[in-house]
């Protein structure tokens, strides 16, 4: 089985997270039909930019975990503003800049 991984670069406002719950599943529903036809196992990446509010944040978070549950590995990050992807979000920062998985 080949691992890949998919980024995807989202930006979270309150006014999106129905939104988000929609393309969550989506996601979910493309990446298992892919994975199971193709005998891939897909990460799915969010890349989240603008400014995260914390608890915007964790509720969009508790709908990954609700939606996806086991079904994939997911990550998430958001981009700095010299657009590099090193502040983890879905945990506590790894040493070496290792990626967090859920």
């Amino acid at each position: 089985m080949h691992d890949l991984v998919v980024e995807c670069p989202v930006r979270l406002t309150e006014s999106n997270r129905d939104e988000l719950r929609l393309l969550y599943a989506d996601l979910r529903d493309h990446y298992s039909r892919r994975d199971a036809r193709d005998g891939t196992r897909t990460t799915l990446h969010f890349v989240w930019s603008g400014d995260l509010d914390p608890e915007l944040f964790g509720a969009t978070y508790a709908d990954q975990r609700h939606i996806f549950t086991a079904a994939r590995p997911i990550l998430n990050s958001a981009k700095d503003r010299l657009q590099q992807t090193n502040r983890w979000l879905s945990g506590s920062a790894q040493p070496n800049g290792a990626s967090l998985m859920t």
